[in-house]
């Protein structure tokens, strides 16, 4: 087979530019590279240069090539080198809580928890249930903040979940109060630490 195609054999027409490989014929496209010259077949080896094919301001040269795969060696280097975490992390919590359940009806402050001597309440979860509708919250000691207040309505349950990682906290040897607006009967429950 020979290079080179006729198109519309007979008619006069053009005849294009193609490569015999092996049988089969390629059509041969030439890439003008900075004006009309003379043909040059594609090889591995056709240099290009920033002279012959002008680069946008910001392209890549091999110069910033050559510092990008420096850079991201060096990233390699030190990922391989540093030292791996174990595979699962120790992950503390509070350990075993304690449980306190009660009920309480008394207006006012209601003792709830009293901390041994020298230590204070941690506390992770609470929950009160008025039998009766009545203004009610948490506190630690006699005049502390009031936590979960709340205008409950009969039989309805207000709790907090603080979780593993959070908690309210009294001062030392302060108790945990529950505090009723009036004397009804709650039913209160909390997980907690003395510490």
């Amino acid at each position: 087979m020979a290079d080179n195609t006729a198109l519309n054999v007979g008619a006069g027409g053009d005849t294009t530019r193609s490569i015999d490989k092996a049988g089969v014929k390629a059509q041969v496209v030439v890439l003008d590279l900075g004006g009309a010259g003379a043909e040059s077949l594609l090889t591995t080896t056709l240099p290009v240069s920033v002279a012959t094919l002008p680069l946008p301001a910001d392209a890549a040269t091999q110069t910033t090539l050559a510092l990008i795969k420096a850079k991201t060696d060096n990233l390699d280097v030190l990922l391989s080198t540093r030292t791996k975490p174990a595979d699962t992390q120790p992950v503390s919590g509070p350990g075993a809580l304690s449980y306190g359940s009660g009920q309480v009806n008394g207006l006012g402050n209601n003792t709830c928890i009293t901390p041994a001597a020298g230590k204070k309440i941690r506390v992770y979860y609470l929950n009160y249930n008025p039998l009766l509708a009545v203004e009610a919250g948490f506190r630690f000691g006699a005049t502390g903040t009031l936590i979960l207040r709340a205008n409950v309505i009969a039989n309805s349950v207000i709790a907090k979940d603080c979780g593993d990682f959070r908690y309210v906290e009294g001062a030392v040897d302060e108790a945990l109060i529950l505090n009723l607006s009036l004397a009804v009967n709650v039913i209160w429950n909390a997980f907690y630490l003395e510490i």
